[in-house]
């Protein structure tokens, strides 16, 4: 092809058709640029499939994420709310004159005192953000993401803070008391008596109440943000949803 515009040009050259050479010769620049356009549009066009794949692929991995948060929420509010259940219950015990330290003891035992862990599913956006790609994602679930990231935050920030009064607690009365395995160990040394629980039942309730009372806190304060950031994960899916190609 260029061995044939070529000739072209000399034959025009070689028969001093000037002004038919200066027209082929405009004739020949329009349709490089023609070429060099069609090839740019094409590249932007595969390079835009391309981009529109990652994005799609992201909004899978979101929705994924989003997901598994709303599982996770709804089975901590479940543990939350059957805790705080069983603490309000046993707050009537308290007037209840017939029931000993023992008995009390017993009771509170029972009801759970170990804390469940906040903790969310952020891989894809770190993802996004760490590569740049944030980018990719339109503005306005770009925005609501963002803002999700920032509360599921403060949500975990604010939860150790009121729940570390109720580990605090747990730290102080195991260097008073040890633990339950302690306890046990102590029945088979005669000589440590004294050490038992049940000489020092009143303070170890006390320190049992104190610990109840700081999960129950924190897991109120707790409970509030879930249930908002619950409404949050579902609205981010369905803009996501709109934005997924079926």
């Amino acid at each position: 092809m260029i061995k044939f515009f070529r000739k072209i040009r000399y034959n025009l050259m070689e028969k001093n058709k000037t002004g038919k050479y200066f027209k082929y010769a405009i004739g020949e620049i329009v349709l490089v640029v023609i070429g060099i356009l069609i090839a740019l549009s094409i590249n932007n066009w595969n390079e835009n499939i391309k981009e529109d794949d990652k994005r799609q692929g992201y909004y899978n991995q979101l929705i994924d994420d989003i997901n598994k948060d709303l599982e996770f929420t709804n089975s901590t509010i479940e543990d939350f709310d059957n805790y705080n259940r069983q603490y309000l219950n046993n707050l009537e015990n308290y007037s209840n004159e017939k029931i000993g330290l023992n008995e009390l003891y017993n009771k509170l035992i029972k009801i759970k005192i170990n804390s469940t862990a906040l903790t969310f599913n952020s891989s894809t956006m770190e993802s996004l953000v760490n590569s740049g790609d944030i980018e990719l994602i339109e503005p306005e679930l770009r925005n609501r993401l963002i803002d999700l990231g920032r509360n599921q935050e403060l949500i975990i920030k604010r939860f150790e803070f009121t729940n570390k009064g109720k580990n605090e607690i747990v730290q102080n009365a195991s260097l008073i008391f040890g633990s339950p395995q302690m306890q046990d160990n102590l029945k088979k040394h005669n000589g440590l008596k004294e050490l038992r629980m049940e000489n020092n039942m009143s303070q170890l309730i006390l320190a049992l109440e104190g610990t109840h009372r700081w999960k129950y806190l924190s897991q109120i304060e707790a409970l509030e943000g879930l249930k908002e950031m619950q409404n949050e994960l579902r609205e981010i899916v369905e803009i996501i949803n709109k934005q997924v190609k079926k």
